[in-house]
């Protein structure tokens, strides 16, 4: 005796029963579904088994619907029509470029000036998107605070996010020409031992630092700070002012370097490489996202920074 218990568990063996209803037959439902015909037949019995009722009529030579099996057949059409347009709907968003692209990322003049073409572009080419950029140095909690992704410049870590380094440029030393003259001549890194420098308070103030020459050469450099700010924007201007010598990626003072408002100390020497990150708090990026880090890495490369 039949029992109806149909629930939207079911679902799955809808496809199975529409497709042998529609064939006439178990035989080339199975072959058409690619599934064993003991599979198929089994479905449609849990099918029945699951309606309270018998939905086709077998014998050795014919198959045929019931009277409710053929208003099973039309209900399961219009279920799986259903389910079909769920789907379109599910895979036109994800593959739509619409929402608002979250940014956190350093108070860098440069990082801005690569940004915002990216950002304006992606505003005016998909009308769905809003940018809404971030700009500080501290460290966000992506999920929480609902951030698509954060640029990174320097070491990060982290390590709860996913990292992808898009490109590295050298951190050189640098200082105003007041500065220089008050020095003295500087040869090598050697002679900057014990000079005034400027640091970020926001990275652990080691006593010393380490330069490295193209040749692979070596020199330690102990450490006088004489000043500290918690944003590069500000490091560089205390630079410019005169209040010593800094370190400083080489994107942040090219234009400085030109203008003669600061001088590179010691050329070929760095201290070392910076990585130009992005963390992103999942691997299932939207779409929006992933035209933005595409279009990123190019500009990038447009600031001087070395493909990595």
């Amino acid at each position: 005796m039949f029992s109806s218990r149909l629930s939207s568990r079911d679902w799955p063996l809808l496809p199975v029963f529409v497709a042998v209803a529609n064939l006439r037959s178990f035989t080339a439902a199975a072959r058409e579904l690619g599934l064993a015909k003991s599979v198929v037949s089994q479905h449609v019995r849990t099918l029945e088994e699951r309606c309270g009722v018998r939905l086709l009529e077998r014998t050795t030579r014919s198959l045929h619907l019931t009277q409710v099996g053929a208003l099973v057949l039309d209900a399961s059409k219009d279920v799986l029509a259903s389910v079909r347009s769920l789907e379109e709907v599910v895979e036109g968003h994800r593959e739509a470029v619409t929402g608002t692209l979250r940014v956190t990322l350093p108070l860098d003049p440069s990082l801005s000036a690569m940004i915002a073409p990216i950002a304006a572009a992606l505003t005016r080419q998909h009308p769905g998107i809003k940018v809404d950029l971030l700009f500080d140095d501290a460290v966000r909690d992506l999920v929480q605070e609902g951030f698509d992704l954060a640029l990174r410049l320097g070491p990060v870590i982290e390590s709860r996010y996913i990292l992808r380094r898009l490109a590295a440029e050298p951190e050189i030393a640098v200082a105003s020409p007041c500065v220089i003259d008050e020095h003295g001549d500087i040869a090598t890194p050697r002679d900057l031992d014990g000079a005034p420098w400027v640091v970020h308070s926001g990275l652990p103030v080691r006593s010393s630092w380490t330069f490295r020459s193209p040749q692979g050469d070596k020199a330690q450099v102990s450490v006088r700070v004489t000043a500290s700010a918690n944003t590069v924007v500000a490091l560089r201007d205390l630079i410019v002012a005169g209040a010593g010598f800094g370190l400083l990626p080489l994107h942040v003072v090219r234009d400085d370097l030109a203008a003669s408002r600061l001088c590179h100390v010691c050329p070929g020497w760095i201290t070392k490489k910076l990585s130009l990150h992005t963390l992103l708090p999942t691997r299932q990026s939207p779409p929006r996202v992933r035209l933005f880090l595409d279009r990123l890495v190019g500009a990038a490369k447009g600031l001087g920074f070395e493909p990595t």
